[in-house]
């Protein structure tokens, strides 16, 4: 069985071994549908995940966050068009810096 959200988060964040490696497999994992997108559940899912791996990453480095905040914030850098859909390429180009961005 593969990895789950939270390690590849994880992984991702350490930014160890291939880091576009790790988030394809984290798309692979969400994208349910395989459309290449992850919107409605999927997107939801990437949500809750990052979402809760921020919280405690952050909470881990002193901070106190709300999740409406880092999820605001998720949503800002993650889906900058705000169109509801995350595409491989803009979990590829962003995850990694809002990742870095809590510590």
């Amino acid at each position: 069985m593969g990895a789950s959200a939270g390690k590849l988060l994880a992984s991702i964040d350490a930014g160890k071994g291939n880091v576009g490696g790790e988030v394809d497999k984290l798309f692979d994992l969400l994208d349910k549908d395989k459309s290449g997108v992850l919107e409605g559940k999927e997107y939801q899912s990437f949500m809750d995940e990052a979402t809760k791996y921020m919280l405690g990453d952050l909470k881990k480095a002193g901070h106190n966050y709300d999740e409406p905040t880092i999820r605001a914030w998720l949503k800002q850098w993650i889906d900058a068009n705000g169109d509801g859909k995350i595409t491989r390429a803009e979990l590829k180009a962003n995850l990694k810096a809002v990742l870095d961005a809590g510590e």
